[in-house]
């Protein structure tokens, strides 16, 4: 019996290995495999009582005992190696350990992605090896660890003609098409995490929004790319999302055209007439959502009038005078906010970085018509003060006449009872009972009078004391467009896009100098390897003279 007792080792032990590996795998231990297991254990139980004397003989010799610690080494390498897979797969993890977080997707591309609700097909097409592709496949990495409804297949437009063909694809340098339904989007240049995401949100928005911008009062130019008072670039990031941008004239189209989602008034430096001021709150009452942004010194009729929905603009230049304001931008007139200056809101609860605005102008709550609810989102540090004083006759510096600290800067109002709000004659003709007055008509063909307006529950107001935040020139920097966009989106009601949108102007990118790119050369291929030989001649030479 003795003689054979060795069998029960490989057979205790492919049993019990058997068991382990279904263990690892199986959601569930299931019948007969707990039997499997035990069997196997006492298999080997069994060896090593009938077998201990041999063994403790074969383990007293030195070889066998570095050749079994050897081996035992390996099968423990083994197991780490398999364990870690088998957690790898069960527990997907991804992290980002690069300083600008340049692998790790922005909240709003998180949001968008996890919010998709029907299928959408990612085809790209990469020349197999090419940088291009390994930057996208650990790009799109990232949406799919937090959706299921992306399916993405990679093609070489060279190996694979026909497809390529079939896609139009006339280069190897990268294109990515995305397809839901009917519904296609294609990116050639820019394969970014914003260009990809603003391409889902493009593919799989069921429309798009229209944002209107007045003109004729010296607002700021939404078209002009090269002038930093510009919104070009703010119109195109709006354009990369589901948003339409044109600008109207209240008075030639009389009133808001019926298709304006949101009207925005970037900076008016230029009073609006009567009329006007009247049509945009017909607007507001009928449901409509209006941004006003204020700059000092301007339009100081139209500023008055947001007292209507509850706000009120200052006639004042906010200025900041915070140790690390000055140490940072070292001008009072830039206002530097970061998270502590923000009150909750939908527009401001996802900010985490700082703001900056410059030349602003306090908004604050007044008394409210009944039906409208306000709120003002940010304010300025205790240092802040709202110089009602800046005509150059007075040094500037806060006096009695004057705001001073936690300055608010932007205020909302919510109509939730539109019968509250007055609405006066949005003609320029004169009222009917002036002499000379046009019968039943206006100058610019407006009917007389007070028009009936169409009244909705629901219109949005948000005033904004400064203009110069959303312009070409700080629309990028630290977290203004997340503000701007922010509040854009939630008078649009797409809560998807109130988010943190990526900052790729931020990723960092080592770029060396010929000098640093020649030493790091020596380092990797000279030095390192160099020294590495060295060492391996001097540790045999040791060796050779013992």
């Amino acid at each position: 019996m003795r003689s054979l007792s060795w069998l029960l080792a490989p057979i205790g032990g492919l049993t019990l290995a058997a068991f382990l590996i279904y263990a690892a795998f199986a959601d569930s231990i299931e019948m007969p495999w707990p039997v499997v297991g035990g069997v196997g254990a006492a298999l080997l139980a069994a060896w090593l009582a009938l077998d201990h004397r041999a063994l403790q003989q074969t383990f007293a010799l030195r070889g066998v005992r570095v050749a079994l610690m050897s081996q035992v080494l390996v099968v423990l390498a083994l197991g780490i190696a398999v364990a870690a897979n088998v957690l790898a797969d069960r527990y997907d993890e991804r992290w980002d350990l690069t300083a600008s977080k340049r692998f790790t997707l922005s909240d709003q591309t998180r949001s968008i992605a996890a919010g998709l609700e029907s299928e959408v097909e990612i085809i790209g097409f990469f020349a197999k090896g090419s940088g291009e592709r390994g930057e996208f496949e650990d790009l799109i990495a990232g949406y799919t660890e937090v959706t299921d409804k992306l399916t993405v297949t990679l093609h070489d437009p060279v190996l694979e003609p026909m497809k390529a063909r079939e896609h139009d694809i006339t280069t190897s340098w990268g294109t990515i098409i995305l397809k839901a339904g009917d519904d296609s989007q294609r990116l050639e240049t820019d394969m970014g995490e914003e260009a990809i995401t603003n391409a889902l949100v493009r593919v799989t928005a069921g429309r798009e929004h229209v944002v209107c911008f007045t003109s004729g009062h010296g607002e700021r130019d939404i078209t002009a790319a090269g002038d930093p008072q510009g919104m070009s670039t703010l119109i195109s990031k709006l354009e990369g999302q589901n948003y339409r941008t044109r600008t109207v004239s209240l008075l030639t189209e009389g009133g808001v055209p019926s298709d304006c989602e949101i009207l925005v008034s970037a900076g008016p430096q230029l009073e609006w007439l009567d009329a006007e001021r009247e049509l945009a709150a017909a607007y507001v009452a009928g449901g409509g959502a209006l941004v006003m942004m204020f700059d000092p010194g301007t339009a100081p009729a139209l500023a008055a009038d947001m007292a209507r929905y509850g706000l009120v603009v200052g006639d004042d230049v906010v200025l900041e005078a915070s140790p690390t304001n000055q140490m940072m931008v070292g001008d009072a007139t830039y206002i530097l906010l970061d998270a502590s200056a923000l009150s909750p809101h939908a527009i401001t609860s996802p900010i985490k970085g700082s703001l900056m605005l410059r030349l602003g102008r306090s908004v604050t709550t007044g008394p409210a018509p009944d039906g409208v609810l306000t709120q003002t989102l940010l304010q300025t540090s205790e240092y802040g003060w709202a110089e009602t004083t800046y005509d150059g006759s007075a040094p500037l510096q806060p006096d009695g006449d004057d705001i001073q600290g936690s300055v608010p800067l932007v205020g909302v109002a919510e109509i939730t009872d539109a019968s509250q709000l007055k609405i006066g004659r949005t003609s320029l003709a004169p009222a009917p009972d002036t002499p000379g007055a046009p019968e039943g008509l206006g100058a610019l063909g407006a009917p007389a009078g007070i028009p009936e307006v169409v009244r909705e529950n629901g219109g949005r107001v948000v005033v904004i004391g400064d203009t110069d935040f959303a312009s070409n020139e700080l629309v990028d920097q630290l977290s203004n467009q997340d503000l701007m966009l922010n509040t854009l989106a939630w008078l649009a009601g797409e809560e998807d896009q109130i988010s943190i949108r990526s900052n790729e102007a931020g990723a960092g990118a080592l770029a060396m100098n010929v000098v640093q790119g020649l030493l790091v050369w020596l380092i990797a291929l000279l030095f390192t390897p160099g020294a590495a030989v060295v060492a391996a001649i001097a540790t045999y030479r040791r060796r050779r003279s013992l």
